[in-house]
């Protein structure tokens, strides 16, 4: 009688612990929450973005194309790039010389993993 209860028992609990499924995690999901996690740390992380995109052309370039796509900031980009004659220096000054599309583009890094990892690797970090 014991042994059957014991095996009830078991039984039981091996198709209660069966029964839960774990969440799947993708590992994109984990690098991006660890990205971000460390932007949140990084008190400074805004300037560091802002120095970055003074001095290296791939993310100048990236970011400028991204402000090209995005709904939000087409027009004020399409008229600054008018006016720089497609020089990128003169392009990035004139977007870190402009509040909304500076966040813009500082949101944008901050939020992709690969050009976060560029700008942590140029300060540094």
């Amino acid at each position: 009688m014991k042994r059957l209860l014991l095996l009830v028992f078991v039984m039981a609990f091996s198709a209660s612990i069966s029964a839960q499924t774990m969440p799947s995690v993708s590992t994109d999901d984990v690098k991006k929450v660890g990205m971000e996690a460390a932007a949140d740390q990084n008190p400074e992380l805004e300037k560091q973005i802002t120095d970055a995109l003074s001095k290296d052309e791939g993310l100048q370039k990236e970011t400028v194309d991204y402000l090209k796509e995005n709904p939000e900031t087409t027009n004020a980009i399409s008229k600054i790039i008018t006016d720089n004659k497609d020089s990128l220096d003169g392009i990035i000054k004139s977007v870190l010389g402009d509040s909304a599309l500076t966040t813009a583009a500082v949101d944008y890094i901050a939020n992709n993993p690969e050009m976060l990892n560029k700008v942590m690797k140029m300060a540094g970090m």
